[in-house]
């Protein structure tokens, strides 16, 4: 197999190999298209730059519209469809509240800083301020253009739940269109398989497991993605209904799906819920968007 295409991105790193070049392309032609990709995501997504389409959402006033790339009008709907179908546990509007318990862009924080665990009136005050409800979009084939606005004074979004596994749909998606039929596309640990390796055998992601020590050697089939969330010290992910870490004994989740960025946003609302899709939902909703799979990994000692 040709060396893999390895290089930064989104404040880590992305991995790509190739079975084989496609015919009449160069490693330069894909190299480059998998950095067009990932920077028009990163003019669209990206919570760090200011001058991203997230970024002057959220700058602006509630109820302006605001132009936006196609990349980011698809994120918000996926990521509405999936806070619906978890009963609200997978949010992108959570910004407030991550500012709220000091993580996040340090502009985020610039009014609200935490040091140590916000009191419950700062809680309140993000909670104000979360809600898909108040998001609104217009479509691309509008005469005006796609935009977003936010309808509540003082929202943002925070895309790290879903933005690096539609990168990754959409890294491998190009490299099909370019010929490619048989490639496997990482980004900050979430994963997706395109075809089989050089071999015909499927493609092999090592799972790194909670403790840190231990991986587990995982086959991925055609189409297939896996995403890991993680709880751990100070980096635990917000119930965006209750403002606060959650408590239950699960410590890792490792989702399976069928995109990437549905792999990425379930791995984080399972991980809020402590368990898989709410019954009720999951009986009604598109199977295309749940999860093909879901595994928890308990810490030893329990909740903390």
């Amino acid at each position: 197999m040709p060396a893999p295409f390895i290089g930064p991105a989104f404040g880590t790193t992305y991995r790509v190999q190739c079975a084989r070049l496609p015919a009449g392309r160069s490693r330069a032609d894909l190299h480059r298209a998998i950095e067009e990709v990932l920077a028009g995501i990163d003019r669209a997504a990206s919570t760090w730059r200011a001058d991203s389409d997230a970024s002057r959402l959220g700058d602006a006033a509630a109820d302006d519209w605001v132009p936006v790339a196609p990349d980011l009008l698809a994120l918000v709907a996926l990521a509405r469809a999936i806070h619906e179908r978890s009963d609200g546990a997978f949010d992108i509007t959570v910004a407030p509240l991550v500012a709220a318990w000091g993580g996040g862009p340090p502009r985020w924080r610039s009014v609200e800083a935490a040091v140590g665990p916000p009191t419950e009136a700062a809680i309140t005050a993000a909670l104000a301020r979360v809600g898909m409800q108040h998001v609104e979009s217009r479509a691309s084939h509008h005469p005006a253009g796609p935009a977003l606005r936010m309808r509540v004074p003082g929202m943002r979004l925070d895309l790290s739940g879903i933005a690096p596994g539609h990168a990754v749909d959409r890294i491998g998606t190009r490299l099909h269109a370019l010929g490619s039929t048989d490639h496997l596309v990482e980004l900050g640990g979430e994963v997706r398989a395109w075809g089989r390796r050089d071999d015909r055998t499927p493609w092999r992601v090592a799972v790194r497991m909670i403790d840190a020590t231990v991986s587990r050697d995982v086959p991925l089939a055609d189409g297939e993605a896996i995403a890991v969330s993680t709880i751990r010290p100070g980096q635990s992910p917000l119930d965006p209904r209750t403002g606060r870490p959650p408590t239950h004994a699960a410590r890792q989740v490792i989702v399976r799906a069928r995109s990437c960025a549905i792999a990425d946003a379930w791995a984080v609302a399972c991980l809020v819920l402590g368990s898989g899709p709410p019954r009720a939902r999951a009986d009604t909703a598109e199977p295309d968007l749940l999860p093909l799979a879901v595994e928890f990994i308990p810490a030893a000692d329990g909740p903390r």
